[in-house]
């Protein structure tokens, strides 16, 4: 052995005692395997987060993680640690609910699994009150093999976003292929692991493995709290509580299926809850917001029936189930906040898009029309009319909700603001001649209709202050090219006389 050799190991070797902070960083730079996965936080409240990872380890038995929660990215102020256990049993999933943290206060974090140390994460609980305006980014509908996720990585580089709301279809279980677009497919070979379509716990466990691989997913996660429902893609495509369209007999028990989804979502996902039932919860920002999170899958919704069927207006039909119902209801109705929010998977509002309407099988709140009709009986009742952010629909939309869709002043019941997918397609494949023209189509066939963009993939960022709310549609440039810019789309606001304007 050489003398540089002789003293280039020798100092190694003394790294760890000399230097420890500094050897773990190099640890976790050159040599981490661990943490593949990335890290995350979600359902924060006024004193409490969760934290979130992943180990990526052969092991078959229990492995002990650190987690260290600070008030400053360095840790020289480290405010609590703790050790936890994961397994295979969750999958070397790790979830930690941190308590007795100060309102609207930033906090870092992250874990240690042998010497190697994760990234930091960045997250904050909720204030008491929206003094401060609260910038929320509202998405759904990331599908892995159609699209770059770069909306994620510019709503992580926003300073203002402090909180997402993820509306539902996380992933999607669609075989490779199956559902996609096939030229970015065969361009990108961004293509799903497993290849086949998700049907048990390995299955869909896989799937958010790879998911949570794709760094501006990752960027995301880790800079910013998500606070998330499902919709029917995390089980299968129009999911209801006995089945599913996408769930056929040689599938297996639909029973043992949809808990496997919800297993792997609830191993996976930064969330508090533990059950269906948990997943239906409200956040309240002291007198200023209220927000109510809506499960529309497994609690309560009977099977889809096609538009013309005679059935669907049968007051036994359900979207939810009554106690879902009952816990909306009085959630809005006892509310004494400004702003009461229905964070909702499907659209509620609808609208013709031909004059000829096809037979289809109807998964919107539409296909529910007795429970549907009911809840704007309740919106009619408030002092306020509430705001519904929605998914699942892929494209941008701006509606207003009239009772017996009679639009006159005395018949308005709220309005509903619609995010674009992340990446699942739209129109946008259609010609820019064919998309004006179906934009304009739709306009003329719909005047509750305030605002569409059929084409254009992205988010918006809700901003909600005491005496207004403002909704900033961003969009992304183009999502099957890497690193792709972002466009402001048009803005709206609601005033405190409850006026809705837009500014393009």
């Amino acid at each position: 052995m050489n003398r540089r050799r002789f003293v280039k190991q020798s100092m190694l070797g003394m790294m760890p005692i000399l230097f420890p902070s500094l050897f773990l960083s190099l640890l976790n730079s050159n040599e981490n395997n661990y943490f593949i996965h990335g890290i995350a936080s979600g359902d924060p409240t006024e004193n409490a987060v969760i934290i979130w990872t992943h180990i990526n380890t052969n092991s078959i038995g229990e492995c002990k993680v650190e987690w260290q929660i600070s008030t400053d990215k360095n840790f020289n102020s480290e405010i609590k640690k703790g050790f936890t256990i994961t397994s295979q049993a969750r999958d070397y999933t790790v979830k930690v609910d941190v308590t007795d943290l100060k309102k609207n206060q930033v906090y870092y974090y992250r874990f240690i699994y042998n010497n190697a140390v994760s990234d930091i994460g960045i997250c904050k609980t909720f204030p008491d009150s929206a003094v401060k305006p609260l910038q929320i980014a509202v998405i759904s509908c990331n599908n892995y093999e159609d699209g770059y996720f770069t909306s994620f990585q510019h709503i992580a580089d926003n300073p203002e976003i402090d909180y997402v709301f993820h509306l539902g279809d996380y992933i999607y279980e669609y075989g490779t292929g199956q559902y996609c677009n096939k030229v970015f497919l065969e361009q990108s070979h961004r293509i799903n692991d497993p290849l086949h379509e998700l049907v048990s716990l390995s299955d869909y466990r896989k799937r958010y493995a790879l998911y949570r691989k794709d760094k501006e997913l990752q960027k995301a996660h880790q800079h910013k709290p998500f606070i998330c429902i499902w919709d029917d893609h995390e089980l299968a495509n129009n999911a209801y509580k006995d089945g599913a369209k996408n769930h056929q007999s040689d599938e297996g028990n639909w029973t043992d299926r949809s808990a496997a989804a919800m297993q792997a979502y609830f191993e996976w996902m930064p969330v508090r809850a533990k059950s269906a039932s948990e997943m239906i919860r409200s956040i309240k920002i002291g007198n200023d917001a209220n927000f109510v999170f809506m499960e529309e899958r497994l609690d309560g919704r009977d099977k889809q029936l096609l538009s013309n069927d005679l059935g669907k207006q049968s007051p036994d039909r359900k979207m939810i189930s009554y106690k879902q119902f009952k816990f909306l209801s009085d959630e809005l109705k006892n509310s004494n906040a400004r702003w009461n929010f229905l964070v909702n998977p499907v659209m509620f509002t609808g609208y013709k898009s031909k004059k000829e309407e096809s037979v289809k099988e109807e998964d919107w709140w539409t296909g529910y029309p007795y429970q549907r009709n009911r809840l704007i009986e309740v919106f009619q009742s408030l002092k306020n009319p509430p705001i519904i952010l929605t998914g699942d629909h892929h494209q941008s939309h701006v509606l207003e909700l009239y009772a017996k869709n009679q639009i006159s002043k005395e018949n308005f019941a709220a309005w509903e603001f619609l995010t674009p997918s992340i990446t699942s397609k739209n129109d946008d494949r259609l010609s820019e001649e064919k998309i004006i023209k179906k934009s304009e189509m739709l306009y003329k066939l719909n005047p509750h209709m305030v605002y569409n963009n059929i084409a254009a993939h992205g988010y918006f960022i809700l901003k909600v202050a005491q005496k207004e709310i403002n909704i900033d549609y961003k969009f992304n440039q183009d999502i099957l090219l890497p690193n792709s810019g972002e466009k402001n789309g048009p803005q709206f606001k609601i005033d405190n006389l409850n006026n809705l304007t837009k500014n393009v």
